[in-house]
């Protein structure tokens, strides 16, 4: 077996999110399943697509057999801190829907990711300064919506 495939199987295996070692045991069972097919006088045209789609079965099967041993109503409960934190994000959420369209834009965008006034000038087509202005603003109604000190 050529140890050039064998390394792309199990770079394929790791893209599936396996750990090398486990990468390594689906790429050795990949070749092993096209070696059985050899060995039962059947012809694989394309020896490397049909390793990699045993590789991918096989990554399959090992995730569902993980999944059955551990059930989900073994799976830790919610902690008191992250309750209160969901609980916190929601307001908020719920929050800046209430505001105006335009500072309801503007901090969706703002949460986004998008935190360059130039960049937020840009797209919506307003002065850095005036975006500025209203950035404030928003962010003052959300204070005051949450009941926040000003």
């Amino acid at each position: 077996m050529d140890q050039r495939i064998l390394k792309q199987l199990v770079r394929r295996a790791c893209r599936l999110g396996f750990s090398v070692a486990e990468a390594e045991d689906l790429a050795q069972e990949a070749v092993l399943a096209y070696l059985e097919q050899c060995a039962k006088g059947r012809t694989v045209v394309a020896p490397l697509p049909y390793m990699m789609t045993a590789l991918r079965h096989t990554a399959l099967l090992r995730r569902r057999l993980a999944a059955r041993q551990h059930p989900l109503s073994a799976a830790p409960e919610a902690q008191t801190e992250d309750a209160s934190t969901a609980r916190l994000c929601s307001e908020v959420l719920g929050a800046i829907e209430s505001l105006p369209a335009r500072d309801r834009v503007l901090l969706q965008m703002v949460a986004a990711g998008e935190t360059s006034p130039q960049d937020l000038s840009q797209r919506l087509q307003v002065p850095p300064g005036t975006i500025m202005s209203r950035l404030a603003r928003a962010r003052a109604r959300l204070r005051a919506e949450l009941g926040e000190d000003a």
